[in-house]
């Protein structure tokens, strides 16, 4: 078994896209700079994850992951296995008190957003006979969280989401027009909902979404689809990928990376 995907109940899919299962593989991919937010619970072995600097980054048991400006390199390890939360963009923010600022690039001990909830959060699920109690046990806790912290649908929520499926086309500037609010306004608390600014998630959501249609559709050919997604010319998508990725397009939009990643295919409705 490797990857498997579940809905989450009717009331939390509006925040939450799809609960996923990695088992039984000792090799995994690279996790790649994205905008979303995953809290993963590992049962078998933790990630063993390096930088892009080289750095060892010591992962929890249960942690969350935030928006990502670098890949991640993961060693092989004897036994793996976790269920991860994927939220929708910008949507943890209903389910925490802190500012998502402290949660870019950083993998989060999730004792340290929710204290002792966080603890038994995470030793239920761990402890948990099977994905079915798995995943009831992780919904029970986020509707309690989501009734403690939920705010308001507003402006900033159509904020994130315009920028998000925007992220080939949408100018800033109309943005803060369509939604009557200051652009200052705008930079504060998108960067207090979501970690970074409105144009570094713009930029991530452009480069995460060329990037994904590409390893789902195991497709080397990469300057179509990065001229349909807003980059200006070859050197320009060469140079973000780089930048994000540590290594050209070419080198990296081989087999083996077709053949294992995280992205899923659209759940059907």
């Amino acid at each position: 078994m490797k990857l498997l995907n579940f809905k989450p109940n009717p009331y939390l899919r509006q925040y939450i896209s799809r609960y996923w299962l990695w088992e039984n593989e000792p090799d995994l991919p690279q996790i790649l700079p994205g905008t979303g937010t995953e809290l993963m619970f590992h049962y078998y072995e933790p990630f063993i994850a390096k930088n892009q600097k080289d750095e060892v980054l010591i992962v929890p048991n249960c942690h969350i992951i935030s928006p990502r400006s670098e890949c991640y390199y993961l060693n092989r390890i004897k036994r793996s296995g976790f269920i991860s939360v994927r939220f929708r963009a910008g949507a943890f923010r209903h389910f925490c008190r802190e500012s998502n600022k402290e949660l870019i690039d950083s993998f989060i001990d999730i004792n340290e957003i929710w204290g002792k909830k966080g603890q038994e959060f995470g030793e239920r699920v761990i402890e948990a006979e099977n994905i079915e109690k798995r995943i009831a046990i992780i919904e029970a806790f986020l509707m309690k969280f989501l009734e403690m912290y939920q705010h308001p649908k507003s402006w900033l929520d159509m904020a994130v989401e315009k920028v998000f499926y925007g992220c080939d086309a949408a100018r800033l500037k109309d943005v803060s027009s369509d939604l009557f609010i200051s652009d200052r306004q705008l930079q504060r608390k998108f960067g207090e909902a979501v970690g970074v600014s409105p144009k570094t998630f713009q930029r991530i959501s452009r480069f995460e979404t060329v990037l994904k249609q590409l390893l789902l559709n195991q497709n080397k050919d990469y300057l179509t689809s990065a001229l349909e997604h807003g980059y200006y010319d070859q050197s320009h998508f060469i140079k973000e990928f780089k930048e994000y990725v540590g290594e050209s397009p070419s080198l990296f939009l081989q087999d083996k990376n077709f053949m294992s990643h995280f992205y899923n295919e659209k759940l059907p409705n």
